[in-house]
């Protein structure tokens, strides 16, 4: 089995088209990033939109969501599916016009792998099964018997415990990218710093200004710079929709992160080409710390979830086409049916009498009432969906207070459990219900609820194993309703992500579940 390399990879500019002289693209970010560093950046974070655009992978997304050759011109895959040779294209070069090389990727995982680098995203190894990636996150290996080896300059041989359907399409996480051995060797943790800084996407990084913007500028060693358009990007770190809507009203923005409910509304009727909507495979969540009272108690956890009006809160309080959400795996892999809790077609008042049951249960009554604090990042839209939601609670007697923080004060609370609810997400990397479900597997990096069910566990493990995708699916709906019975976390809509796009910005995804929007893609029509 195997592919070979497309024709069409950078923007692609209809015949005709009269283009812009002005080809500089200004793009909110939602937040500061803590980092740029492909091994290290988290997914759907900030500085993950940032490194898609200064590093590539062996494979990206075309704007139909495709996953089409990168830095790999082709691969085959053994017959037994678990040896994947990647052959890179020719002549391949880093920002600073050195070679790069099949050992650059060996580098980068073995470094992405070990445990010492304190990484969070090293399980992305196991989920890839590569092999004897779980036992050099346990300290029991050293990251050199990691499954990659590169017998040449331009080929990579990938070694799998057992047979991956999905493993091509997660090459394009970031996790998976190159990183510039000597620079890394030479600068260590500083090596991301705008002076030292070298990379392998079509743009490279010009400045950082924190807590302001992160400026990059084109790569003229990328593979394809010829027919790359935008000539440089600016992320603006603005957490506010209001900020980025009066920027963007003013020209200061080409693309927004986010849209304000009223203006979403508005432009709907008035300007609907300049809203742009992506569906992604996730879900808006909220996440218990199931390691403290109360949420310790699934009844408590269950009550909270059971009370949560899903319709009233994407008709009327986020209003962008989000489909109301029960499960945590987004209705959008092909061939999977998520379980639908009962409760999903009880009466309000069915849901609230049971909802009040359970708090009596765990100890609680209007005497006694339930405090609960909301923790969520700073955002007018979360802020929204804070209040409904503390207000849905509100008619069970239960006391909310919110609390608000800044991005990397909100990563670090969830990630040392310094957190009781948190405002959280559940997002998957491949079109597959593991890439959602697997972290929620006892111990699991990204299990920051501290959810811990064998039997779950169990369930997902089988699954891994099994071969046929009906049986493997069939397994997943099992664990998932486990998930849905313990409620660790309460899923609230599945993410159809709306921003708003000059209308002059052409080259937006048609489709990319991971929401990819790479700025390589994309060009300004002359007005």
């Amino acid at each position: 089995m195997g592919l070979s390399a497309l024709n069409a990879f950078a923007a692609d500019v209809p015949a005709g088209v009269a283009l812009a002289k002005e080809q500089y693209l200004v793009r909110a970010n939602g937040a500061e990033p803590n980092t740029v560093d492909p091994g290290l950046v988290g997914s759907g974070s900030p500085g993950d939109v940032i490194v898609n655009d200064l590093f590539e992978g062996l494979v990206i997304e075309s704007l139909q969501g495709e996953t089409i050759p990168g830095q790999a011109e082709s691969w085959r895959i053994s017959e037994n599916g678990k040896t994947i040779t990647f052959k890179l294209r020719e002549q391949l070069q880093w920002s600073d016009g050195s070679p790069l090389t099949a050992q650059d990727f060996v580098y980068a995982w073995q470094r992405a792998v070990d445990p010492n680098t304190g990484n969070t995203t090293s399980f992305y190894f196991q989920t890839a099964n590569v092999r004897n990636a779980e036992a050099i996150i346990a300290g029991e290996k050293s990251p050199s018997e990691l499954g990659i080896q590169a017998p040449d300059a331009r080929t990579l041989v990938i070694t799998l415990e057992r047979p991956t359907p999905y493993f091509i399409s997660l090459m394009s996480i970031k996790t998976f990218f190159p990183v510039p051995r000597t620079v890394v060797a030479k600068y260590g943790d500083n090596w991301t710093r705008a002076e030292h800084f070298v990379s392998n996407g079509a743009y490279v990084l010009k400045q950082w200004v924190p807590n302001e913007k992160v400026e990059v500028v084109r790569n003229p060693y990328y593979r394809d710079n010829d027919r790359t358009v935008i000539n440089g990007v600016t992320y603006l770190a603005l957490s506010s929709q209001n900020a980025e809507l009066t920027r963007y009203r003013a020209g200061e923005i080409d693309m927004t992160n986010r849209v304000q409910l009223e203006y979403y509304q508005k432009l709907k009727r008035t300007h609907p080409e300049q809203i742009k909507a992506l569906r992604l495979l996730g879900s808006y969540v909220y996440a218990f710390n199931t390691r403290v009272a109360p949420f310790d108690n699934p009844d408590v956890r269950r009550a909270l979830n059971l009370v949560i009006d899903r319709q009233l809160l994407v008709e009327k309080v986020t209003g962008q086409g989000e489909p109301p959400a029960y499960s945590v795996v987004p209705d959008i892999i092909p061939g999977y049916q998520a379980p639908v809790p009962g409760f999903a077609a009880q009466s309000r008042q069915e849901k609230l009498a049971q909802a009040r049951a359970l708090l009596s249960k765990a100890g609680y009554s209007q005497a006694k009432p339930l405090t609960v604090k909301l923790t969520y990042n700073t955002s007018e839209n979360h802020k929204k969906i804070a209040l409904a939601i503390a207000s849905m609670w509100k008619q069970l007697g239960v006391n909310v207070a919110l609390e608000n923080m800044e991005w990397n004060a909100y990563l670090t609370a969830k990630s040392t459990g310094d957190f009781t609810v948190a405002r959280s997400y559940a997002f998957g990397d491949f079109a597959e219900p593991s890439s959602v479900l697997g972290s929620f597997t006892c111990g699991h990096a990204g299990n920051e609820s501290g959810f811990c069910n064998e039997r779950f566990d169990r369930l997902i493990k089988q699954a891994a194993n099994t071969s046929d995708q009906a049986q493997r699916y069939a397994l997943f709906s099992q664990a998932e309703q486990l998930l849905m019975d313990d409620s660790p976390v309460i899923p609230l809509y599945h993410y159809n992500h709306t921003r708003l796009v000059r209308a002059s910005l052409k080259g937006f995804p048609e489709n990319n579940p991971k929401g990819n929007i790479y700025a390589k893609d994309m060009y300004f029509v002359a007005e």
